[in-house]
């Protein structure tokens, strides 16, 4: 990648702001400005009752909603090619069609997850989740929304997830890794943490909250950086991609008793910031 090449048109020029609708001019007060502004709009969110399509268009819908009042942009694709934390390129731009239609595709199939056992539907969600992550549809915001956006579509399928279980710097860590080695082990481990069945009846409006844990780790995570990809690069992501195109071989999926296994057998060696041994580096490219 060519990683710094260019300059990134979302930023305020001469600076690594976010231009915005806040005035804000300092990184600090734009996340104080979108931290008031975002919960603000979010508990609006939370009263109005909301069915999951599973799609990228509800997606932006979540975002226009949440992010309305801190970014022009709020709601539409990102018109850049980016990474986070020195990781590798999220979907490229060239490329984010058949992602989307990879990512929506295989939820689908997977019934929007319901009707799956709490096993299965870990297991299912894990994956689903770093589709929908690789595609990073935003600029900025995409962990926020993404949360409603699961939230929703595990409600509908008798499940509910508990967000403040678990740190940022947990989600971020699995996150992470899923989209780095195509290894879901870690997103398994945090699911389980936070997955509980909802009672028959349940209020079908979200939660009050779908903030992390709160504690020391609680400050911004690696900021998404502007990529700039070369025509070779390009290619080189369009192979590592391939796994999108229909009719490519997909490598055989794992189940959550495999992943259980394999926790067990490396437990003693790895941590929540290791990238998982050689023998669990089981797949070369991201396929279900």
């Amino acid at each position: 990648m060519t990683g710094d090449t260019g300059i990134d048109p979302y930023l305020i020029p001469g600076t690594s702001v976010l231009r915005n609708l806040v005035n804000a001019h300092s990184g600090q007060a734009l996340n104080a400005a979108e931290s008031d502004l975002v919960n603000a709009r979010y508990s609006k969110l939370s009263s109005i009752p909301l069915a999951a399509d599973g799609t990228v268009r509800q997606l932006q819908w979540i975002h226009h909603f949440l992010f309305q009042d801190v970014y022009e942009w709020a709601g539409q694709i990102r018109t850049i090619d980016m990474s986070k934390g020195g990781g590798s390129v999220f979907q490229p731009l060239q490329l984010f069609t058949i992602g989307v239609q990879y990512a929506e595709g295989t939820l689908q199939n997977d019934h929007m997850l319901q009707g799956l056992d709490r096993d299965r539907f870990i297991e299912r969600l894990a994956v689903n989740y770093d589709n929908f992550n690789t595609l990073h549809p935003f600029r900025e915001g995409n962990g926020r929304t993404q949360r409603v956006f699961w939230t929703l579509i595990a409600r509908d399928a008798g499940w509910g997830l508990n967000w403040s279980q678990i740190s940022k710097r947990e989600n971020d860590c699995a996150s992470f890794i899923a989209h780095e080695n195509v290894d879901y082990h870690l997103l398994t481990r945090m699911f389980e943490t936070i997955t509980q069945p909802l009672p028959p009846g349940q209020d079908q409006r979200l939660p009050p909250s779908i903030d992390f844990k709160p504690g020391a780790d609680e400050t911004p995570g690696q900021p998404n950086t502007y990529q700039v990809l070369s025509a070779s690069e390009y290619g080189q992501q369009k192979q590592h991609d391939s796994y999108q195109t229909k009719g490519s071989v997909q490598p055989k999926k794992k189940t959550a008793s495999d992943i259980r296994q394999a926790l067990k057998a490396e437990a003693k060696q790895l941590n929540t910031e290791q990238s998982p041994p050689e023998s669990t580096q089981y797949r070369h490219h991201r396929g279900r």
